[in-house]
């Protein structure tokens, strides 16, 4: 019986130091068009294809995340000392964001992503 609860207390502790979520992505070079992925992190949106447009909005830094589709790629660039890639997505789930306003999945947005911000659920 204690072999039975010791094994059982294994497997659970094993199972609770897994990932909750899946491949997650360190060299952004891997993304291309119609990649999809959750990015983590404080992301300005802009509904406008313009890079010197306001952000629109901003999204949470929650684990939910924010879950896109790459539309384009657009250009390498630096913003506020931070290297990273302007990129035009559309989002595939809906999500809450620092107005308190709910955005819709669907709508697409130009966003700008620091080549270390956290990216999981991966897809190609």
């Amino acid at each position: 019986m204690k072999k039975i609860l010791l094994l059982i207390c294994f497997s659970l502790a094993f199972m609770l130091t897994l990932p909750a979520h899946g491949y997650m992505l360190e060299d952004h070079a891997k993304i291309k068009e119609l990649s999809a992925f959750t990015i983590m992190g404080e992301i300005g949106l802009r509904t406008e294809k313009d890079y010197s447009s306001a952000v629109t909005y901003r999204t949470l830094n929650h684990e939910g995340g924010m879950k896109v589709t790459v539309l384009e790629i657009l250009k390498a660039d630096v913003q506020d000392n931070t290297p990273g890639q302007w990129l035009y997505v559309v989002l595939t789930a809906p999500m809450w964001v620092d107005s308190g306003e709910w955005i819709e999945k669907y709508q697409k947005f130009l966003i700008f992503l620091p080549d270390d911000m956290p990216l999981i659920d991966f897809e190609e």
